[in-house]
């Protein structure tokens, strides 16, 4: 009888479960990690864990079948890449959802020994994946890419390669809140107090999500930057502070987990909703969360209550006191609909509340760092093969990408936009192409001048460019942690971009929270790019030094698709490839070198260097004579097919590859 523990892959078991196995091949039934909760609901939709929640990740139907599964069960994603591998490759990956336990924790006889597939590294083949990378120092984790289902798919495959990830965004959501006149002094002065006014004035109703799919598709994590055939590229902490004008310096967010009863202690005490009423909120989302349209409620409700205190006269505390739980629901609406936007789209986390609590303090916590973190936080995952969902502050990660990449989607400016609002508002956005290949092809085929390097140059009397925003280290809010590293995007900051040390040497895995704090509290002075790594400014934009881009090509994957584009660009972006390895291959001019030694000793002569009847008047005159041959024949030493480098001829070489 054939025993199976764990789920079976391309006609192989898989090595998940491994304590259940050797429980079995003990001959002893595996225990459950977990008991069931008795009496919990189930969970609906998908939600942050970081943020405080109940941490369910499943949706109701699958709880529905699953009814046994147990609370360390319930925690597991569903992630399946197999589909898109090699059929000699057993894949793991560490969110993949878990089958019921009833059919996992078979027990295996003990004469037995459990299949036991190769480790994820040797899932690399030794001379690089086709597209690339060959070499693999860099980008340790591209095995779990999704840009290889993306280059191995057929041309015809449209199942992968029009295939766009679901955009989950709130942007509406602010837009249409109702929103006090302008006038109205005691609530905009103190939102703008808080550092979070210019929130209300850079989200998008329309958010075009297949721009989003094409750059998710070159998001590493490794780097935290996005891998374009011109280079790396990023979003930086200068794009947080210009684009969205939030604060970038301050305390980082330091909020955790929160319990149902210290959820009604939050919202009762700083919102004035009766306990009674919290239960059930959080009764109806299943942890301490609140739906956006009851927060809306409380919001609208609190000004109408407000009107109304003032037009009875009553006491001026008992309005104050309106008036801060008004104002702190409109802030707790607004972060959750922007920096703290999650895959749940149907509720908040009541634990961001914590933030609220003093109004005088809100200005002092890193919000620009926060949206920072939790966007790159979603990207991590969406570039993973089999990532379905992208979230985080998309209008954000929208307005970055027409920042830097005008000609790329679609939108007009906004003819309300003023110099002293966050550049994000420059945009109105449209809904762009139902393609997504369309993008990854202008992606494939870009040239340099497609690419926005310094887009913020005027809106530097605005936003200068301040010391912090070359921090290379980590960033964190919460539990969730960031890469920055500007030292791979110099370009972006006008100086000449190098060949970049290793990621590791900024942000050195396994540091703690507490040790992000430390260092970006205190230490920041000493982990920013010094002068020295910055090098010397640029002449021209995509300016690097030489070896840049062969360096590039080798540890990364910057074209997407084999096929390629059916109009040619008149440069290509990766012409720097073939300049320097032709300019490898090119041996020196043995005619210029003679024109130089004759120069020079004719100089040397007529100067009187070499004075007649000395020794070194005549080895002068003997060199001359042996260098004079070279002029007589016009004889050039050159090798076959290795003249001098012709840019149009390169153009024309890469084109018929």
């Amino acid at each position: 009888m054939e025993h199976n523990i764990g789920r079976s892959r391309l006609g192989r078991p898989s090595q998940a479960h491994s304590s259940a196995r050797r429980e079995a091949a003990a001959g002893n039934p595996p225990a459950k990690r977990g008991r069931r909760r008795q009496g919990q609901p189930p969970s609906q939709g998908t939600h942050d864990n970081e943020a405080g929640g109940s941490g369910a990740t499943r949706s109701r139907s699958r709880r529905q079948q699953v009814d046994d599964v147990d609370v360390d069960a319930a925690e597991d994603g569903n992630v399946n890449v197999g589909q898109y591998l090699a059929d000699d490759a057993d894949w793991l990956d560490e969110d993949e959802d878990e089958e019921p336990r009833e059919q996992q924790m078979q027990q295996q006889p003990p004469h037995e020994a459990p299949h036991q597939p190769p480790h994820a590294p040797n899932l690399q083949p030794e001379d690089g994946y086709p597209g690339g990378p060959s070499n693999f120092s860099l980008l340790t984790e591209y095995h779990k890419h999704r840009a290889i289902p993306i280059w191995n798919a057929e041309p015809g495959d449209e199942k992968i390669l029009k295939k766009s990830m679901r955009a989950i965004t709130n942007g509406k959501r602010v837009i249409n809140l109702p929103k006090m006149d302008r006038n109205v002094d005691w609530f905009w002065r103190a939102i703008e107090a808080t550092g979070l006014e210019p929130l209300t004035r850079t989200n998008y109703s329309i958010i075009d999500h297949r721009v989003l799919t094409a750059f998710a598709e070159r998001w590493h994590s490794e780097t935290s930057t996005f891998h374009i055939p011109i280079g790396e590229v990023g979003i930086t902490l200068d794009d947080v502070q210009c684009l969205l004008h939030l604060p970038i310096e301050g305390k980082l967010l330091n909020h955790r987990k929160i319990s149902r009863a210290e959820g009604v202690e939050l919202v009762n005490t700083y919102l004035g909703v009766p306990e009674s009423k919290c239960w059930e909120f959080f009764i109806d989302t299943h942890g301490p969360h609140i739906t956006y349209g009851d927060l809306a409620f409380v919001y609208t409700t609190r000004w109408e209550e407000i009107d109304k205190a003032v037009s009875e006269n009553r006491p001026m505390h008992e309005i104050t006191v309106l008036r801060q739980q008004c104002i702190r629901a409109f802030l707790l609406f607004l972060v959750c609909t922007t920096i703290f936007s999650n895959k749940s789209q149907f509720y908040v986390d009541v634990v961001y509340l914590s933030y609220f609590q003093d109004l005088s303090d809100v200005n002092q916590w890193n919000w620009g760092v926060a949206a920072l973190t939790y966007l790159q936080h979603y990207l991590d995952d969406s570039c993973k093969a089999g990532g379905m969902q992208v979230a985080g502050y998309l209008s954000f990660y929208q307005g970055w990408i027409m920042m830097h990449f005008p000609k790329m989607t679609v939108w007009r400016r906004d003819p309300n936009y003023r110099e002293e609002m966050p550049r994000n508002a420059t945009f109105s956005t449209g809904q762009g192409h139902r393609d997504p290949v369309l993008y990854r092809q202008f992606l494939d085929n870009m040239q340099v001048s497609d690419f926005e390097f310094c887009p913020y140059d005027g809106h530097r009397h605005v936003r200068p460019l301040i010391d912090v925003c070359w921090f290379s280290g980590w960033l964190r809010c919460g539990s969730l942690k960031a890469k920055h590293l500007p030292e791979r995007v110099l370009r972006q900051f006008g100086h000449v971009q190098g060949i970049p040390r290793d990621p590791a040497a900024g942000a050195p895995a396994g540091m703690s929270l507490l040790q992000i704090d430390r260092v970006f509290m205190e230490e920041v002075e000493m982990r920013m790019i010094d002068e020295e790594m910055r090098g010397p400014t640029v002449v021209r934009a995509w300016d690097h030094v030489p070896g840049y881009i062969s360096w590039f090509y080798k540890v990364s994957h910057p074209i997407m698709r084999p096929i390629a584009a059916p109009e040619a660009p008149p440069r290509p972006a990766n012409l720097e490839v073939l300049i320097e390895e032709q300019e490898s291959q090119s041996v020196p001019d043995t005619l210029d070198i003679c024109r130089n030694v004759r120069t020079e000793l004719r100089r040397a002569l007529e100067a009187n260097e070499a004075l007649p009847g000395t020794p070194i008047y005549e080895t002068v005159n003997r060199v001359l004579g042996f260098v004079e041959p070279a002029f007589l024949y016009r004889s050039r030493r050159r090798l076959p097919g290795r003249g001098r480098f012709n840019p149009h001829d390169a153009a024309r070489r890469f084109n018929t590859q």
